[in-house]
């Protein structure tokens, strides 16, 4: 049993490695999601690697129940959660709210130092009904409250706020990364209550299993597209009463053709409050990919793009007699003034708009 094991813990530790590179090879320009799962499963290949050393080397491991094991347990746990929460709603995460997320980690570990410095010890044990007896104990119940934050981090995924404009996943996506999850955490449950070699081939089994499927699932399962419900753009009128597309590049990234479909689709170049953020959270992305991809289309800015389509928007109303005169017309396109969408219009065309509809 020593023997497998080893070759458990070996075979843990290359299996996360590949799937980490996978997945991190498998990257889509302007999302973070596949990025941050590739990061959070080399962590994980990295603390197996780390115990197949120290077992190779005829050396016994630290044992799970110590407060630096919880800890870091605890630390993958809800590492686990960033992905996720990035999937459900592209852009939500930064370092604030990163830093709010390991908060309570943070606190709890520097709690511990300050426990050691002050001469507390934490003794050794092998499973959680060992430590039962001496449940009084400060070192003790600490643990037991590291073991019981285990679950937790599961409550993150249902109080982020959904993108619905941007249909990432669906319920029965984050019902399986749940499932997948909670797996992990009861069989490192099993793990902390019964000091036994096939339980812990067990949870490197379950652990491995659950990583590769939740890779499968970002892969595979989990269609990144716009939903095909209708939308209503701004001032009351729908997206199919346009005839007016934007037009994708020969050769589009994936990222271009995700923006030119979206607002396609939505026309929310005609809403005046539009900025480089609210698209970018819209479609998933950060702003700094956003401005990228708007170069690859040929634009020098945002501006130069949101002006760019309302143009375009403004001509094909006039020309199809969709709007009473200019002014209502540029109204309707997202323009909030006659000033700033006669010099853009005079940029785009090189006439007035009386010039250029003399015709």
């Amino acid at each position: 049993m020593e023997s497998l094991y080893l070759a458990t813990s070996f075979a843990a530790a290359i299996t996360c490695l590949l799937t980490s590179v996978l997945v991190f090879a498998r990257r889509k320009s302007g999302e973070r999601s596949r990025v941050i799962l590739a990061c959070i499963v080399l962590l994980l290949a990295a603390s197996y690697i780390q115990r197949f050393i120290v077992l190779s080397q005829g050396e016994v491991p630290k044992s799970v129940l110590s407060v630096p094991m919880l800890l870091v347990a605890n630390f993958l746990m809800i590492s686990y959660m960033m992905y996720p929460i990035e999937v459900i709603s592209p852009g939500y995460l930064n370092l604030r709210r990163i830093f709010r997320f390991y908060s309570p980690l943070l606190l709890l570990a520097a709690i511990y130092n300050v426990m050691l410095k002050l001469g507390i010890t934490f003794p050794h044990y092998h499973s959680l009904p060992e430590m039962l007896p001496q449940f009084t104990q400060f070192h003790v119940w600490f643990r037991f409250l590291l073991a019981i934050l285990m679950f937790a981090p599961l409550l993150f995924i249902y109080f982020v706020p959904y993108t619905r404009r941007y249909n990432n996943t669906n319920k029965t996506w984050i019902l399986k990364y749940t499932i997948c999850i909670i797996a992990n955490i009861l069989v490192y449950m099993l793990l902390l209550t019964f000091d036994l070699l096939v339980i812990k081939v067990l949870y490197y089994s379950v652990t491995v299993g659950c990583s590769i499927y939740i890779a499968y699932m970002e892969l595979f399962e989990r269609l990144i597209e716009q939903g095909q419900e209708l939308k209503v753009a701004p001032h009351g009128v729908t997206v199919d009463e346009i005839s007016f597309r934007e037009e994708l590049p020969a050769k589009p990234n994936q990222l271009c053709e995700r923006i030119v479909l979206y607002m396609n689709r939505t026309s929310d170049y005609r809403d005046p409050d539009i900025s480089v953020n609210t698209l970018a959270a819209s479609i998933g992305t950060n702003r700094t990919s956003l401005s990228n991809a708007l170069h690859e289309l040929g634009y020098t800015s945002f501006n130069d793009y949101i002006n760019t389509l309302r143009i375009k928007d403004f001509i094909h109303r006039i020309e199809n007699k969709e709007s009473d005169n200019y002014q209502n017309a540029f109204y309707d396109v997202g323009f909030r003034s006659r000033a700033t969408a006669l010099r853009n219009f005079k940029q785009y065309t090189g006439k007035t708009p009386s010039e250029y509809f003399a015709h």
